[in-house]
């Protein structure tokens, strides 16, 4: 990948949008683009969290794990999508592990150089707020989730932002590829592999989903609203 085409794929990131050509231009100065493979583990809890990174290509896993070894998963990172810019700028440690779902193509930032382009850009600073601005939302939007919704809302909220990230639109018939292993989204859900198998089967039950392995198809997007909204019960 040549500059131009680097700078093309960073400015779909939410981060480095409606970035003039100077920021742009300083902003490649300290990309540096890495190629990890699959499984490899970027960086672990409690490493110094000395930059972020941008994810070209690829899916990573940002997970914790228990003090029985379960690992629970709180985000899958997708492409031109930042991650760890929070742990980089507290200037203590990585919280959680990033693993690679496939083999995957990165750019890191240092914090430092990253802290001197924002000293001199107003709106990448302004980027900067509403990113940690997501997060955060993102973030309150799960504990509400897991303390408010029931099971099977949680899982159609989960199959529906799903969608929406693959495909744009939501309609009958879109079909969802899961990302992680049932158990492992069962865990991300703040439930156990087997009530999620039972959620599933209910969904299919009623008409809403059909399932095949890891392929889920939404056969009625409005009954799949409802019940993400908690307006519908199965």
């Amino acid at each position: 990948m040549d500059k131009d085409q680097l700078i093309e794929e960073l400015k779909k990131a939410d981060l480095f949008s409606r970035l003039e050509a100077d920021d742009l231009a300083a902003l490649l100065g300290i990309a540096r683009m890495r190629q990890i493979d699959d499984g490899e583990i970027l960086f672990a809890a409690g490493d110094r969290a000395t930059g972020f990174y941008v994810l070209l290509q690829g899916k990573i896993k940002l997970y914790k794990v228990s003090a029985d070894g379960k690992e629970y998963i709180l985000r899958v990172v997708r492409d031109r999508q930042t991650f760890a810019e929070a742990a980089a700028f507290s200037g203590l440690t990585y919280p959680v592990f990033a693993e690679c779902m496939s083999p995957c193509q990165i750019v890191y930032f240092d914090a430092n150089d990253f802290r001197t382009l924002i000293q001199r850009s107003p709106q990448l600073a302004l980027n900067m707020i509403a990113t940690m601005a997501s997060l955060l939302q993102s973030l309150n939007q799960k504990i509400e989730d897991l303390s408010l919704r029931e099971v099977t809302a949680r899982l159609c909220r989960h199959l529906l932002a799903r969608a929406r990230d693959e495909h744009g639109e939501v309609t009958d018939g879109v079909r969802v590829q899961l990302e992680t292993t049932k158990s492992a989204l069962a865990a991300r859900l703040g439930t156990i592999s087997e009530t999620l198998s039972r959620t599933f089967k209910k969904l299919q039950q009623h008409g809403v989903v059909a399932v095949d392995r890891d392929q889920v198809t939404l056969l009625d997007c409005d009954q799949v609203q409802q019940v993400a909204e908690g307006d519908l019960k199965l």
